[in-house]
């Protein structure tokens, strides 16, 4: 939830800053976004690769101000596809990216080979991660394996839960001691969000932070973390 939590918010703010911005929901089988924004999609990722579907006939325009496309949850076969499955959604993505200054991709937890296929796809990864033993682990665990196969050696850290920014930082030092150590290269602090209850209000609303308490902390969080996306398409 946390991921998919940041994903939207997000959006959310580089459509503040007049981007134009696409969601993809790539947590196939597991897809949680349209929950999270109370949104009951007619048609999914599914339709585009089991049916006769266009791209453009799945996309749906939030009230963030970004476009979004879902996938299916509980949907067995979109958590096994196979390879031709995954290049089909890769290549609706393609076909459409054009049009937008943002595609923001949430993909699933762990290291199957669909998480893997989409890790590679995006041009960055970004990497949610908290206090947690596990979530560290599990983290590191994704860098290890996509520089190890792959040689992709840069990676965006968002801590997410923190108590204050210098917990946020210490847990970011932390990952990436051991990343400087171990596999040779730094990581890349993005940033940190603080949790506080306007996080669960928002969720439970099924709106986003940045409609329903955009002064609260973990809301400028997001918004601090979108300007240095925003330099990205600069540089």
């Amino acid at each position: 939830m946390g991921k998919t939590f940041i994903a939207v918010n997000l959006a959310a703010c580089l459509a503040r800053k007049r981007k134009k911005v696409l969601v993809v929901d790539c947590d196939l089988g597991l897809s949680n976004i349209d929950i999270m924004l109370g949104i009951n999609p007619e048609l999914t990722l599914k339709d585009i690769i089991f049916g006769d579907v266009n791209v453009d006939d799945v996309l749906i325009t939030t009230k963030g101000g970004f476009d979004f496309i879902p996938a299916s949850s509980g949907a067995k076969e979109m958590a096994q596809l196979l390879y031709e499955s995954i290049e089909t959604i890769k290549k609706a993505i393609t076909n459409i990216a054009e049009g937008y200054d943002y595609v923001l991709l949430d993909i699933g937890a762990g290291i199957s080979e669909t998480v893997l296929q989409f890790n590679l796809f995006a041009s960055r990864n970004i990497i949610v991660l908290n206090r947690e033993l596990t979530s560290l682990t599990d983290a590191y665990a994704m860098v290890k394996v996509v520089y190890q196969m792959f040689g992709r050696d840069s990676f965006d850290i968002i801590v997410n839960s923190a108590r204050d920014e210098e917990e946020g930082k210490k847990i970011f030092d932390h990952i990436d001691g051991i990343c400087r150590k171990f596999l040779g290269f730094p990581l890349n602090f993005l940033g940190h969000i603080v949790y506080d209850d306007s996080v669960q209000q928002s969720i439970m609303k099924q709106e986003l932070l940045m409609q329903v308490s955009p002064g609260s902390v973990p809301a400028r969080n997001c918004m601090r973390i979108a300007d240095i996306m925003n330099r990205w398409q600069a540089s």
